[in-house]
């Protein structure tokens, strides 16, 4: 951890803009899924709301399992994503509210590292 001390930020608006960089970026690796996959995963979504297509009937037999249940694994898959990513918006949310009330730099600090722990409880 960083020592906070009266020369790590210039002032507590420069503090203040630190935090909230950092609570932004930590959300954002939370959330982060590669551009490729993330289309993958969008595919599989659709043809899952259809009931089945290309895609799923292919990894359904390469699996192994049926394709009603790989299309409810899919479903569910997404439904568990979308909460997670909504969790962290708005644990974001909160935690640059109490960054921007927060009287000192080493009170931000306190509140980014319960931020982070809060994500990687998740």
């Amino acid at each position: 951890m960083a020592r906070l001390d009266a020369r790590t930020h210039a002032s507590l608006r420069d503090a203040r803009a630190h935090y909230l960089t950092l609570i932004d970026n930590a959300a954002a690796h939370q959330r982060y899924l590669d551009p490729a996959q993330c289309d993958v995963y969008r595919q599989k979504v659709a043809e899952a709301r259809q009931g089945g297509g290309h895609r799923l009937e292919e990894e359904a037999e390469m699996l192994g399992i049926p394709l009603d249940v790989l299309t409810s694994a899919v479903l569910h898959q997404h439904e568990r994503r979308q909460t997670m990513v909504q969790t962290v918006e708005m644990a974001r949310i909160k935690a640059k509210r109490d960054i921007r009330d927060a009287p000192t730099p080493a009170a931000m600090d306190a509140i980014f590292n319960a931020f982070k722990q809060q994500l990687s409880l998740l």
